[in-house]
Order: C-alpha cells, then structure tokens, then sequence
C-alpha cells in the first residue's frame, strides 16, 4: 500500500492533512498580505483549526490505547504549533525565527508528521528520520525551557478558551517524541543510536558556538578594559574593541545581542529572557544559538551606544544604527524610476532617483504613519543638487538652508505637529541620508533626489556607477532605467540589462538591481564652459604635477587590508629611507623587526593612524592601504585623538598619502575629501619609482581650481562672462570640491559652519557639511524657520539642465531682440509704435 494510498483510506488522517493545509495557508497570508497584517484576532483561524481536529479525533475514539491515534495526534500537534506562530504575532513570547530556525521547525514538523508511514520506510530513511527525532527533541526541549516561566499563568488562564495552552506545545513534542521512539526502536538498538547520535551533533554544534562566542565576548571586554585603563592614543575606547573585534558573522551576533537578539536576563523576573530596548532599524530575532550562548557565556559589557559604533564601523550598519522620530517597520520600496543624463565629453552625469514608499500596515489611525530614511551611496566626488516632495500630488521643490536650520524644521513638524516636510543631509563617506514624512498606512510617498556626478576615469575608460540606498526594503521593487547620452559613447560595456533605445539612449525595466555600472571609451574632454554671474567655469584634463621632493622617512599605515607579499615589496621599495610603523607608539621598522610587527598589526581590522606622530611632514610619505571598514571622522569628536590631529592639521601641514590599494576607510576618505592629503594611488611598484626618483603628485589647487582626481578632472573658475555651453552641473561639481577645500582649514580649526560657506552652497544650490535641502508643505513653514530661497542662485538641476540664467545684461538684449522681431514682422506693432 502507498502513502498516498494509506492516507486516503484513512478518513482522519486525510483530514488532519487537510486542515494543515488551510492552515498553512492562513498563516502564509498572515505573513504576506499587507491588507491582514495589522488586524487582530486573525490566528483564531488556526486555532479554530486545531482545536476542532483534535476534538474530532478524540470524539471517533481514536485516540484510545490501541486505535492506532499516534500519528492523528501528531498532526493536531503540529496544527496548534502553527496556531502558536500566528497568535505569537499579536502576544509576543518569540521575537521573529531566524531563517535556520524556520526552516528547522519545517524539517522536523514533516518529520514527525513522517513518521505515520515509519514501516513503510525503508531502512537507511529511518537512521535519517531517528537522527532528526533527536534534533527535533532538542530544539522542542530548548523551547519548552524558554517558555517554562510562563506555565504558572498559563496553566491558570487555561480555563479562557484554552489560549494560554499554546504554552504547552513544545512541552507536548517532548513527551510524544520519546512515545514516537520507544514505538519505532523497540528491539532496534541501531535506531536509538541515530537518535543519540542526533542530539549529539546538537549539542556538539551548540558547544561550539557556544566556545566560539565566549572567546568573542573575552576579546571584547579585555579590548575594552584596556582602551579605558590605558590612554589608547587619546581614541574613544569603542575604536580599539572595533579594530581588535575579530570579523565574521559570530562577533555581529555578540554586538548585536541585546540590541537585534533578545537574551537572557541575569535575573530571574517577569520572563526568564530580556527583549531588546533599542531600536537600531533591523527587525527583532529570536535565535536558540545566540540565547544559549549567552546564557552559558554572557555578553559584552560595553554600553549601547559603543557596541552600535563598533558596529558602524565594522559591519557597516550605519544605515540602521540612524536616529528615528517615527518608526518604519511596515515600509517597502515599491518602485525606482532612474533617470540619467551623461556628459562623456564633460565626464558628469546626472541622475534622479524617483522613489515611491509604501507603508504595509492598514487603517487611518495616525499612529499609524511612519517615517522613511534612505541613506544613498554616492560616486566619490558627487553632490547631492536636487531634492522634491510630492505633497497632495503636487511636485514641490527643495531650498538649500543651513543644516541647523533644516534640522530645526523637520524634528519640530515630524516629532510635534506630524506634518510633510522631507530632508537631505550630507554624510561622511560619500552618503547622504534622506528623509520622508508622513507615509500614512496603506498609502505611498513620492520623493526625488538629483545627485551630479563626476564619471569615473579608468585607464582609457570611463565608468558610470550606479547610485544605490539602504532603506525600506527593496526586494520586490520595480526599477524603470532611462538613459540618455550627450554624445554617441562608444565601445560600451554594462552589467545592466539596458537595451538602446532610439538615437543616443538605453532603457532597462525589471527587478531592482543596486549594483550596476555602465563603461565606455574616453573619447577626451571638450571645452565647453558655463558662466553664472559673471564667472565662467571651464574643464581641462589633470595628470599628476609631479614635483621633486626629499623623501626622508616612510609611514607604512598597516591592517588586515595588507598582504605579506604587498608588505614585503613596500618595504624593499622604502628600506632606505627610514621607515615607521605606529603600534601605540612609533616605532621604527628594521629587517629584525618586521615580521613580528607585521604580524601584529595585519590582525587589526582597521588602523588609524595618527597624522600628529609624522616628523617633518614635506620630507615624508603615509603608504596605507584599507577597506571600507573604520569609524569617520564623526565618530571621533571630542576626544584627545581628534583634538590633536586638529591641532597638527591647523598649520596648513598637508600629508604626502600614497594608497596601494583599490579604496580608502572611511576615516581616510574624509580627510583626502577635506584636502588633508597630498595623494596618489598606485602600486607598490610604482611607490618604488617614486621613490628611487624623489618625486610626488602636489596639489595644484587654490581658489580658483579645483581637482577630481578619480575621474581625471580639473575645474577652473574665472571671471568673465562667456557663452554658456555646458550644464550648470559644471559650477555645482566646482562649488562642493571648492567648498570642501576650504571647509578643511575651517574643520580643523572648529570653525566649519560660517554663512560664507553657506551661501556658496546655497548658489549651487547643493548640499554639503554646512548645508541641507528641506521640503515643507506650506510657505508659513518656510517663513517661520526663516528659510528663504536665495534669488541670485542656481534652483534645482534637472535633466534638461544646459545653461545658465541669463545675466542682466543679457536679459536686456534679449528683450531688444524680442522687440525687433515684434516690431519687424507684426505690422500692427509698427502701427501702435508710430501712433504712441
């Protein structure tokens, strides 16, 4: 007899399955359909389920000894653990499964439910099916002790509609798992065995986790005592616990525990386990590994607010560790409509992103609404020039103010009134952050954002990088791609999809992908320009001034980013100078030392280097080479590092940083940003060559030039009026390298946000350090948090954005020339003019 054939004459059994199936369904709706994901008292579907299959088998008498109702009581087991999950979605006991532990529960419910066919089976299935019991028993075992200070309570409130009797599930699989055994082992030694052996390999593979995680959580706290016993070169104490914490997936889940996972509490109280209190922007998840392990091992001792910096730095979760008014928890990206113009002669582009939010959850209750941040990856050398709101479905522009000012309005709306204003603030490490309120359940928001990019130069190429974001999720999101190009590009290479359109653009309509690029041959720049109020601002291309320098002394800045063989070629290419390398202090790096220096600085995730300890700076070059992985420059406010490195910076004193590598951390890439740096990017070959030649790239910026040095670009301005022939992205690219310039020298003598600043941004019409781009609903908002839109400046770019507002002397001519036209070819405008 089949299965299938078995399940079918048994009337009872055909109906346990079928009620797991509506079930099933019902939760799987539960989870997935927006419109019923926020209603109440929907999981008494499954109970109803449950409850009404169990008394239909206890009332056939089924489950009387010798009927043959083992397998018929397994399944109303597994009906009541469904109807446990969804009531868990409204009374929480369980933060939200890790996908192991999903999916375990699925593996071991069928297994169970299996075992009604057992003598079918043949023999090798069986030790599977033993080995799994054993697996099954003890995770059912770990739930149960999870849920065991709630049996009291339940027990008592049983009496209710037996609710509270969900409690008792996992308790239930342990008791009939040891009936399953000892009916389908008696006098098979071997089966037993495969049931040891599965709860062997449990423990065995949580021993190890549980090892793995005390060692983390050791190295943590000892880093950690250490930063704050010692002086740890003036950094806060999180940096060292950061640059020592050894990365992988098991350090995440000790700094996030607490946080994202809920653990054990040290006390016996309400509930034998602690929920996370902090909100850092990731859903809350309950994982057996992560409870057991601090259980039996404990957690870091370090504050909240140190372990979401570390994490930040090391695990890039800056997006979540942001400050929110409102939550977000029920948003979704919907749709990305992606707009590009792209300049090759010019290499800029510029591109809109068109995002719609969705908020999932249903009802018009305003406790409802929530509040959507992106943060946006940019190009290096990029600027955000465009932002827009649609409110009551109108298209309503940004205006570049103050970030204090801009700050000012959206917390006093968003946090008290709960009205539409939207906001875009610059961030270290080439991000902006955007945010939109309110998005009201069930409704989407529209927003805008214009990023003006330099393309990026390599070798005989060009490279267009697509602009991606961290936010409400955006896995089922459609992305609509429009390309268009100034000029026909040619020997064009992309991982996109984009397919030519008509003339000189691409399109592409699918799935959301954050990462693609388009490249194509650098066919050399054009002299266009564009002039603005009586500056013109024109291209020219930029190579490294090489000039003659007396290389004393070599910084090698050394992490886990360096390989031996790269720190081995560096050296040979600097071992007659004389070389450092900074390990709390400097010490200088000979043929006897270096291997064992290497080898302890290669185990750092991150270095920092402190640019206080370089000697006489003109005769000295900082070789490093890193990752994406360090704090900013943000993160070190206000400590004695900051303050020193400052204090060093203040005197004008520019480093010679050559990087070996593909990227710069964060910390490096603000400073280079900021004009901290002399710079040049290379192997350590040509390093050699630089050195064997007493030459360096210098910086030939000042206040009329400015270098964008990825994408091969100098920008000059001067003042003349000449005919307009490129975008205004041209001066906005010009403006915020300038405005970075100078912004240096005022960062490090804390003197960074100064209304000239200001009102150079606000010109451009762009965001920087010292500027933002805020939409409010009403022209009252704007007049009450004194934002103005300044007059004699650019507006927002567009797409169609190819010359400048015309001068005053222009407009005049212009008006004559209109009027000569007029007077010329309408006769009855001649007439008027002769009789006036």
């Amino acid at each position: 007899m089949t299965i299938f054939q078995q399940i079918g004459k048994d009337k009872f059994h055909l109906t346990g399955f079928i009620f797991m199936f509506l079930s099933l369904i019902v939760f799987w709706m539960l989870l997935t359909v927006p419109a019923l994901q926020n209603d109440s008292g929907l999981f008494i579907i499954n109970y109803l389920l449950a409850v009404s299959f169990f008394f239909i088998v206890l009332f056939s008498g089924r489950l009387k000894k010798g009927r043959d109702g083992l397998h018929l009581f397994v399944q109303f087991l597994v009906l009541f653990l469904i109807s446990a999950y969804s009531l868990n979605r409204e009374m929480v006991a369980f933060e939200s499964s890790v996908t192991w532990l999903s999916c375990l529960l699925v593996l071991v419910c069928i297994n169970y439910l299996a075992f009604a066919f057992w003598k079918q089976a043949p023999v090798w299935l069986l030790y599977i099916m033993h080995a799994l019991l054993g697996i099954g028993f003890i995770l059912f075992l770990y739930l149960a002790c999870y849920l065991l200070p709630l049996y009291a309570v339940s027990g008592v409130a049983a009496f209710a509609l037996g609710i509270s009797l969900h409690t008792f599930v996992p308790l239930l699989f342990c008791i009939y798992t040891i009936v399953i055994l000892r009916k389908t082992s008696a006098g098979q030694k071997l089966y037993q065995a495969c049931f040891f052996a599965g709860i062997a390999a449990t423990v065995m593979v949580t021993t190890a986790f549980v090892v793995r995680w005390s060692h983390v959580v050791h190295r943590l706290n000892t880093s950690y005592n250490r930063g704050i016993a010692e002086d740890n070169d003036g950094l806060p104490a999180f940096v060292g616990v950061a640059a020592a914490v050894p990365h992988g997936w098991v350090a995440e889940k000790v700094l996030q525990s607490g946080l994202v996972y809920n653990v054990p509490k040290g006390e016996w109280g309400d509930f034998l386990w602690q929920m996370p209190t902090r909100n850092f922007g990731e859903e809350r998840k309950h994982d057996p590994l992560v409870m057991t392990a601090a259980l039996f091992a404990g957690t870091p001792t370090l504050l909240d607010d140190e372990r979401i910096k570390i994490l930040e730095a090391v695990y890039d979760s800056r997006h979540k560790a942001q400050q929110r008014l409102w939550s977000g928890k029920h948003l979704a990206t919907d749709n990305i409509h992606t707009a590009v113009r792209v300049w090759p002669q010019l290499h800029m582009a510029y591109t809109e992103k068109l995002i719609t939010v969705t908020n999932n959850t249903q009802g018009s209750s305003r406790n409802n609404e929530e509040e959507a941040i992106y943060t946006f990856h940019l190009p290096e050398g990029s600027v955000v020039s465009a932002l827009s709101l649609w409110i009551k479905g109108m298209e309503e522009k940004g205006i570049v103010t103050t970030k204090e000012k801009a700050d000012s309005a959206y917390n006093t709306i968003v946090g008290y009134e709960r009205r539409d204003p939207s906001v875009v603030h610059w961030q270290e490490g080439n991000t902006v952050s955007v945010r939109v309120f309110p998005v009201a359940a069930g409704k989407s928001r529209v927003f805008k954002l214009g990023i003006t990019s330099p393309l990026k130069k390599q070798g005989d190429s060009l490279v267009y990088e697509n602009i991606y974001f961290d936010g409400p999720g955006a896995d089922e999101a459609e992305e609509e791609i429009k390309m268009d190009f100034a000029t026909r590009p040619t020997k064009l290479y992309t991982e996109a999809s984009l397919q030519p359109g008509n003339n000189l653009s691409f399109r592409h309509t699918g799935n959301y992908d954050p990462a693609w690029k388009i490249q194509f041959k650098d066919e050399g720049l054009a002299s266009d320009v564009f002039s603005f109020q009586g500056v013109s601002y024109s291209l020219a291309p930029y190579t490294p001034h090489e000039t003659a320098v007396d290389i004393q002394a070599a910084y090698l800045d050394i992490n886990s980013s360096w390989t031996k063989a790269e720190f081995e070629k560096v050296f040979d290419a600097v071992r007659f100078k004389t070389v450092y390398v900074y390990d709390h202090e400097l010490i200088r790096l000979t043929e006897t030392n270096k291997e064992a220096l290497f080898e302890s600085l290669s185990q750092l995730q991150f270095s920092i280097f402190p640019l206080y300890a370089i000697h006489d700076a003109p005769g000295a070059v900082l070789i490093s080479k890193s990752s994406s992985v360090s704090p900013n420059l943000h993160d070190l406010d206000n400590s004695a590092f900051m303050e020193e490195t400052k204090n060093y910076l203040r005197k004008n004193t520019r480093i010679k940083l050559f990087n070996i590598g593909a990227e710069l951390s964060p910390y490096l890439k603000s400073l280079k940003e900021f004009r901290a740096f002399d710079y040049e990017q290379g192997t350590a070959e040509q390093l050699k060559q630089r050195m064997a030649h007493n030459q360096f790239a210098a910086s030939i910026e000042d206040d009329h030039t400015v270098v964008i040095d990825n994408a091969g670009l100098v920008i000059k301005a001067a003042k003349q009026t000449l005919s307009s022939t490129a975008p205004d992205h041209l001066m906005r690219l010009f403006t915020y390298n300038h405005l970075m310039q100078n912004a240096g020298a005022r960062l490090f003598t804390d003197t960074l946000f100064n209304a000239g600043l200001t009102e150079e941004a606000a010109r451009a019409g762009i965001v920087t350090p010292v500027s933002s781009l805020v939409v409010l609903e009403t022209q009252q908002d704007y007049d009450r948090f004194n934002i103005k839109q300044s007059i004699n400046s650019l507006k927002n770019a567009t797409l169609r954005s190819k010359g400048a507002v015309p001068e005053p002397h222009e407009w005049v001519l212009i008006f004559i020339a209109v009027g000569v036209v007029l007077f010329v070819k309408y006769p009855a405008v001649r007439t008027k003019f002769r009789w006036s």
